[in-house]
């Protein structure tokens, strides 16, 4: 395997700010304690979705807590679980917890 195919498979370094780090923790341990479907999901898998969600929020323009909520409710059902909210009909109820973590977290 060549040095340029490895590399193209590899995951992302999680760079953040301290302050951005310190957010991702406790969204972490707040969608623990919110998200009983998530239990079998690993703490790593679950940091880094979190930290891929606000790495994509960080690039948009709009960043209003509906549309954070949705960018968490996309990465969390399609990469960790295979669309399991969408699949039961949960969309707007998973994104309406995620919206009230997120109020609480960033206020």
């Amino acid at each position: 395997m060549t040095q340029a195919t490895a590399g193209a498979t590899a995951t992302p370094k999680m760079q953040m700010s301290p302050e951005r780090a310190r957010q991702v923790v406790r969204m972490t341990k707040s969608i623990r304690e919110h998200f009983p479907e998530l239990a079998k999901v690993s703490d790593a898998q679950l940091i880094y979705s979190t930290w891929r969600s606000f790495k994509r929020i960080d690039q948009t323009n709009d960043s209003d807590y509906q549309t954070m909520a949705d960018v968490f409710f996309h990465e969390f059902d399609r990469h960790l679980l295979d669309y399991q909210f969408s699949k039961a009909g949960e969309d707007e109820q998973v994104r309406q917890r995620f919206f009230a973590i997120l109020t609480e977290l960033l206020q």
